[in-house]
């Protein structure tokens, strides 16, 4: 199973510390990303399952193949927008192609359920 999540909105604590290097560290530590904190708030948006993942790889492009066809290598794969842009004219029309119709902002992350596999 292939999970979609969608970025739908972006959290930072606003409450100062008082201590100008802790809110400095704060706020790299939240640029630099993972591991962290939860600064990032995403929603499940759809689930895959490996014969429909599958069929849009066969019937993708070169690009497609690039950006989403390891996903059992990497488990998790970002989509930005300029990455939708690309992935658009080479997907065949399925769920997936319609949430990346509206990729307008934030991102979007492909991840690998081994759970359910």
């Amino acid at each position: 199973m292939v999970e979609v999540y969608k970025l739908i909105k972006r959290h930072l604590d606003g409450a100062k510390s008082g201590d100008a290097k802790a809110d400095q560290i704060k706020i790299f530590s939240t640029c630099i990303g993972h591991g962290v904190g939860t600064i990032d708030f995403s929603e499940k948006v759809l689930e895959i399952d490996e014969v429909e993942y599958e069929q849009i790889l066969q019937h993708g492009g070169e690009y497609l193949k690039f950006k989403i066809g390891h996903l059992s290598k990497y488990f998790e794969i970002e989509i930005f927008p300029e990455h939708a842009m690309k992935l658009l004219p080479e997907m065949m029309e399925c769920p997936l192609k319609e949430i990346l119709k509206g990729l307008n902002e934030g991102y979007l992350v492909l991840r690998k359920d081994f759970k359910n596999t």
